[in-house]
C-alpha cells in the first residue's frame, strides 16, 4: 500500500500494528509477546503465520511459545514416526508367531531359481501349445474366446462393425485366466481379425497394440483429469480418488449419465484405443514437446473415455488398461499370434491347414513362433511392420526379411542365460566349435544408431527408450573415428568411471582454486596497519577474472559430463546391411574395422577357445583374469577393465547369429556368486580348518546364542532385520534367545522369539554372559541388524591394495550361517590350547579389500561386538560404557590371557552405525557421548587407545602400547610383546 501521504493505512493494519497472531488470538496459557523496543522493526502476524507454516511444512525446529526452548519434534517428523508405528505394529501383527514353530526349515524350491524368462524354453512351449489347443470334451465348438473349441470362421465378434471393437477385448480381459486358456484367447482375436475384419492390417496392428498396454501406462494425474473431463466429475472429488479406484470411480460417472442421444451405431473400436496409446508414447518419447501437442492429446483421451459405455464394464475396462494393468507379456503376444497365423494363413483364399496329429501341429506352431519373434523383435517391439508383413502372407524366413534392423528404430536386445556353475554352461554350449570368452563390463547397456557418417547419433536403453543422457559420451567415442561408414547400429556399453579418480581430480582442481582465492582475498594493508582498499581498476580486473572461472567452472562441468568410454560389443547394422544372421566371428571382424580405438573407444575384450581347450579349469582362469583386471591394469586400459565376469558366446554356425528379443543357450553369462546354505557351511569346517582344529569343533549344544537388541521392533525396517537374523539361525537348526530393551519384550514374544528382559545395551550384553557362564557354554552374541556372514576362500596376505582388491574379487566367497561361523572360530581358539584365547571374533569392517590386506589371522587386535564368540571367563562389560564397549572388553581379555582371535576372512555387513533402535543407536550428532567413552577408554588402558588419524571421535587399539602402572618409585613400562 505505501507509506506516503497520500495513502491512508488500513484500520485492520492499524489495530493490529505492535502485536503478535497470539495477542489478537488471545489465546489462553501462551505467554504474550513484550512491546518491542524503540526502532525494534516488528513483523507482521501475516509474516509470523507464513513463518509458521514454513517450519511446519519443512521440518524445521521451531520455539514452543510458553518457554522460548526449541521444539526437539516438529509436526512432520512424529507424524512421519506415527505413521512408521503403525506400519510396523501391522507388521507384527501379520508376523505373530512365525517363529513359534520348531519344525525342520523347508528346503529351497528349484524353481525360485530359475531364470526369468524360462518361457522362451521349447519343451515348456511345446507343453503349453498342445495344453492351449486340446479339443474340449465332447468337442463341440463354444462361444467361448479363450477355449480351443471357438470357431473363429463361424463365430463373429464384431457385431455387424466394420473394425474390430474394444468391448471384445474387453470380454477377453474378464474370461482370461491362466497361461493356456490366455494364449488360445489372443490367438483367437486375431484369428477375428483375419476373417472378418474389413481392415485387416491396420484391426491387426491395433489388437497387438492394446494387448501390450501393460508397458504404455498414463500417469495417475494425466488420465485423472481426463476422467474428470468425460465424466462431469468434480476436482475436489477427484483429488481423493486413488488410482485403484479410478476404474470404479470412471464407471460409476458413466453409469450415472443419461444415455438418451448415445449412437449405439458407434462403439470404440480397437484402433481407437490403439491411435490413443501410439499416441502417448509418441509424446513420452519426443524430447521437446509442446504444450499444444499435450492438449490434442488430453483432448483425444477426453473423447475416448466418453464414448465408452458401462455396458461390459467397457469404461472399467478402458481406464484399467490405460492405467497399464490389463496388457500381456510380450511373449505371450508373439507367440498368440504365431498360433493364430499356424491355425488361419493370412492370406484370403487360403485353405485352413489340417495336421496328422497335435504334436504335428504344436511343432508347426513353436517353428512359426521363432519367426514372429524375430520379426516383433528386429523391429523394437512395434507392431505396424509386423502387422503388415502378416497380413500380406509372409512366413518363415520372407517374415524376418520385412522386419530387418533398421537405423533409428531400436532392437530388442539378446540376452545371455546366467548358469550358476561352469559346468552349467559348458553343457548348454555342447562343445561344438569355438567359443569366445567375453569380458562382461560393469556399466550401462546401450544400443547405438549412427546416421550418415555420424552427423546424427541416438543411443537406446536396453528398455528400448532414448538415453539423452549418454548421446555425449557416444559422440565424443565416434565422431571423427568412424572408418567408411554411413549409418550402423552397435550393442555398446558405458563403462562406469573410476569414483576415486573423478574425487581427486575434483579435489585437486578445488584445492588450487581455495589457495588462489585465499591469496587474492587475503587483504593488503599499509603501513599505518589499516587495510587498504582496491583501485577501481583492481576491482574490474577482478570482476573479469571471475567471470573467467565461472566460464571454466562451466566448461569443466561440461567435460565432466564426457567421462564414460564406450565399449563396442555387437554389430547389428552397416551401411544398410543387417548383421543379424551373421556369426559372431563375421560382427567382430566388421566391428574392428568399423573404428579406430582410442582413449574413449575400444572393442570389448575376450579370448577365443577352440573346442577342444574349452574346460572348466580354463575357463575358471579367464573368468579370474576378467575379475582382477580392474585393479591390475594401469593407465588408459583401466577404464575398460571392470568387468562383473564373462560370457561364453559361440563363434561360428547358425547358433552364433544374434537372436534378438531371446535368452538365448549360445550366450552363457558367468560370475562368481558365492557358495551358500549347507554347502558354504561345510566346505568352512571341513576345508579351513586343519584336522588338529576339526577335533576341537563344538557342538550346538555347547553353545549359548543369543541376540542384542532393543526397540527394533518399532520399525518396519527394525522388524526386517529381527527376522532376517533368526531365519538364518533356524535354517542352522538354533533358536537363538534375544535379550531386549525393557519396553518392548512383548513385541519380540509377538513374533515367536525366545526373550529375556535385560534393559539397555551393557546390561544385556553382561546378561547374556552372565547365562552362558552359569550353563557352562560358550556366549555367541550377535547384533540384530546383520546381514550377511562370509568367509573369503585366500588366506594369502596381499602386499598392496592393488593386488588384495584383485584378489577379492576372483576368490571364492561362502556365504555361511552363524552357527556355522562361530563353531569355526570356537574350533581355532580352542586348538590353540586351555586358558589360552578365550575370545574370537570377525574383521571389523566389511571391505574385503582391506581384509586381503592383513594376515588371515590376528591375535592381539581389536574385536568387534556385533559378532563374537567368548568362552566362560569373568570377563564382563564395563557398564559405565554407552558405546566403544567392544574395545573394552578386548582388552580386558588381552590383560587376562595371552591373546584373542580374529579371522580376518571372516567378515559381516551391519548396520551398527546408523540403524534405527538396534544395540548401537545412543549416538549424539555432537559427538559428546563418543568422547566421553573415549575418555573412559583411554584412562582405563593408557597408552593402548589411541585417536584414530583420520576419523573423528574413533580410535585405534595398540595392545603392544599399553603403559601399565608401577609402584610408586618404578618407572612405568610397556606390556612386552
Amino acid at each position: 500500500l505505501g507509506s506516503g501521504p497520500c495513502v491512508k493505512e488500513p484500520p485492520l493494519r492499524s489495530a493490529m500494528a505492535g502485536k503478535s497472531l497470539l495477542d489478537l488470538l488471545g489465546t489462553p496459557g501462551k505467554a504474550k509477546r513484550p512491546a518491542p523496543a524503540a526502532g525494534e522493526k516488528v513483523p507482521t502476524p501475516a509474516k509470523e503465520a507464513k513463518k509458521a507454516r514454513v517450519g511446519a511444512s519443512s521440518g524445521i525446529s521451531r520455539l514452543d511459545a510458553a518457554t522460548g526452548k526449541k521444539l526437539q519434534r516438529t509436526v512432520n517428523e512424529k507424524k512421519h514416526k506415527e505413521e512408521e508405528r503403525k506400519k510396523a505394529a501391522d507388521m507384527l501383527e501379520a508376523n505373530a508367531g512365525k517363529f513359534a514353530a520348531t519344525e525342520e526349515p523347508d528346503e529351497p524350491s528349484d524353481e525360485a531359481e530359475e531364470v526369468e524368462d524360462e518361457t522362451w524354453d521349447v519343451a515348456r512351449r511345446l507343453q503349453l501349445a498342445l495344453a492351449a489347443w486340446a479339443k474340449p470334451a465332447g468337442g463341440a465348438a463354444t462361444d467361448s474366446v479363450v477355449s480351443a473349441g471357438f470357431d473363429a470362421v463361424a463365430t463373429g465378434l464384431l457385431g455387424g462393425a466394420a473394425r474390430l471393437p474394444f468391448r471384445a477385448l474387453a470380454a477377453f480381459f474378464d474370461s482370461s485366466g491362466g497361461p493356456a486358456p490366455t494364449l488360445c484367447g489372443v490367438a483367437n482375436l486375431i484369428r477375428q481379425v483375419r476373417h472378418h475384419s474389413q481392415d485387416r492390417e491396420a484391426d491387426l496392428a491395433a489388437v497387438l497394440t492394446v494387448l501390450l498396454a501393460g508397458k504404455q501406462k498414463l500417469t495417475h494425474c494425466q488420465l485423472r483429469n481426463a476422467i474428470g473431463r468425460a465424466f462431469g466429475i468434480g476436482a475436489a472429488e477427484l483429488r481423493q480418488i486413488a488410482p485403484e479406484g479410478l476404474p470404479d470411480a470412471a464407471l460409476a460417472a458413466r453409469s450415472r449419465q443419461r444415455a438418451l442421444f448415445e449412437d449405439k451405431s458407434k462403439c470404440v473400436s480397437a484402433a481407437d484405443v490403439a491411435a490413443v496409446l501410439d499416441q502417448h508414447v509418441n509424446l513420452k518419447c519426443r524430447i521437446n514437446s509442446v504444450d499444444r501437442e499435450a492438449k490434442v492429446f488430453e483432448d483425444r483421451l477426453v473423447k475416448l473415455l466418453a464414448a465408452s459405455v458401462a455396458a461390459g464394464r467397457e469404461t472399467w475396462h478402458l481406464v484399467r488398461l490405460l492405467q497399464g494393468h490389463m496388457g500381456f507379456s510380450w511373449d505371450v503376444v508373439v507367440r498368440g499370434l504365431a498360433h493364430a497365423v499356424t491355425l488361419s494363413p493370412p492370406l484370403s483364399g487360403t485353405a485352413l491347414p489340417t495336421w496328422a496329429d497335435e504334436n504335428t501341429r504344436a511343432e508347426a506352431m513353436l517353428a512359426m513362433e521363432e519367426y514372429v519373434l524375430q520379426a516383433y523383435a528386429q523391429d523394437g517391439g512395434r507392431t505396424a511392420r509386423v502387422a503388415k508383413a502378416v497380413v500380406s502372407g509372409k512366413t518363415g524366413d520372407a517374415l524376418v526379411a520385412a522386419c530387418l534392423p533398421s537405423c533409428g528404430v531400436p532392437v530388442m536386445p539378446m540376452q545371455a542365460e546366467t548358469p550358476k556353475e561352469i559346468d552349467a554352461a559348458l553343457q548348454k554350449l555342447g562343445g561344438e566349435g569355438s567359443v569366445f570368452v567375453e569380458w562382461n563390463i560393469v556399466g550401462d547397456r546401450a544400443q547405438v544408431h549412427v546416421r550418415e557418417g555420424g552427423k546424427e547419433i541416438i543411443v537406446f536403453s536396453p528398455d528400448l527408450l532414448r538415453r539423452a543422457d549418454r548421446l555425449d559420451d557416444a559422440t565424443a567415442a565416434l565422431a571423427g573415428h568412424l572408418i567408411g561408414v554411413t549409418s550402423c547400429i552397435l550393442e555398446v556399453v558405458f563403462s562406469r568411471p573410476d569414483k576415486k579418480k573423478v574425487v581427486a581430480e575434483k579435489e585437486g582442481e578445488n584445492k588450487e582454486q581455495d589457495a588462489e582465492m585465499k591469496e587474492e582475498e587475503t587483504p593488503t594493508k599499509e603501513k599505518d596497519g589499516k587495510k587498504k582498499e582496491k583501485s577501481p581498476k583492481k576491482k574490474e580486473q577482478d570482476a573479469e577474472k571471475q567471470e573467467e572461472e565461472q566460464q571454466k567452472d562451466k566448461g569443466t562441468q561440461e567435460q565432466e559430463k564426457i567421462t564414460r568410454p564406450m565399449i563396442l560389443v555387437d554389430l547389428l547394422e552397416l551401411n544398410g546391411d543387417s548383421f543379424v544372421q551373421r556369426s559372431l566371428r563375421e560382427r567382430r571382424a566388421a566391428l574392428a574395422n568399423l573404428a579406430a580405438p582410442h582413449a574413449r573407444l575400444r572393442l570389448a575384450h575376450g579370448t577365443e577357445l577352440a573346442a577342444d581347450a574349452l574346460d572348466a579349469k580354463t575357463v575358471s582362469e579367464l573368468l579370474s583374469e576378467a575379475l582382477s583386471m580392474r585393479f591390475l591394469a594401469s593407465g588408459e586400459d583401466k577404464a575398460f577393465s571392470r568387468t562383473m565376469g564373462v560370457v561364453l558366446k559361440r563363434l561360428d554356425g547358425p547358433s552364433a547369429a544374434y537372436f534378438a528379443g531371446r535368452r538365448s543357450d549360445a550366450w552363457q553369462a558367468l560370475e562368481r556368486p558365492p557358495v551358500t546354505g549347507p554347502e558354504a557351511d561345510r566346505l568352512l569346517l571341513e576345508e579351513h580348518l586343519s584336522e588338529e582344529e576339526k577335533k576341537h569343533i563344538p557342538s550346538l549344544d555347547e553353545f549359548h546364542f543369543s541376540v542384542i537388541s532393543g526397540f527394533r521392533t518399532r520399525t518396519t525396517e527394525g522388524i526386517n532385520d529381527i527376522m532376517n537374523i533368526q531365519k538364518k539361525y533356524n535354517d542352522a537348526n538354533v533358536h537363538p534367545v534375544w535379550y531386549v530393551d525393557n519396553e518392548c519384550p512383548d513385541e519380540y514374544r509377538q513374533l515367536g522369539l525366545k526373550v529375556v528382559k535385560a534393559g539397555k545395551l551393557i546390561p544385556a550384553r553382561n546378561h547374556a554372559l552372565e547365562d552362558a557362564h552359569k550353563a557352562g557354554k560358550i556366549c555367541v552374541q550377535t547384533s540384530d541388524d546383520i546381514g550377511v556372514w562370509c568367509y573369503l576362500r585366500d588366506e594369502t596376505r596381499h602386499p598392496t591394495d592393488d593386488e588384495a582388491n584383485a584378489a577379492c574379487k576372483r576368490c571364492e566367497v561362502l556365504h555361511v550361517s552363524p552357527v556355522a561361523a562361530a563353531r569355526f572360530l570356537a574350533a581355532k581358539m580352542r586348538a590353540r590350547g586351555p586358558g589360552k584365547c578365550m575370545l574370537g571374533g570377525v574383521y571389523p569392517l566389511s571391505n574385503g579389500g582391506r581384509a586381503m590386506r592383513a594376515e588371515a589371522f590376528h591375535r592381539m587386535h581389536f574385536l568387534l561386538g556385533d559378532f563374537f564368540v567368548a568362552e566362560a571367563t569373568p570377563c564382563r562389560f564395563d557398564e559405565r560404557l554407552s558405546l566403544k564397549e567392544d574395545y573394552d572388553f578386548t582388552c580386558s581379555h588381552l590383560e587376562r590371557y595371552p591373546e584373542v582371535l580374529r579371522a580376518n576372512r571372516l567378515l559381516i555387513t551391519a548396520k551398527h552405525e546408523t540403524n534405527a533402535g538396534g544395540a548401537c543407536d545412543v549416538r549424539d550428532a555432537a559427538g559428546e557421548r563418543e568422547r566421553y567413552n573415549i575418555g573412559v577408554l583411554k584412562s582405563k588402558w593408557p597408552g593402548a587407545i589411541k585417536d584414530h588419524p583420520t576419523r573423528a571421535n574413533q580410535v585405534t587399539l595398540r595392545w603392544k602400547s599399553l603403559i601399565r602402572e608401577k609402584p610408586e618409585g618404578e618407572e612405568e613400562m610397556k606390556v612386552d610383546a
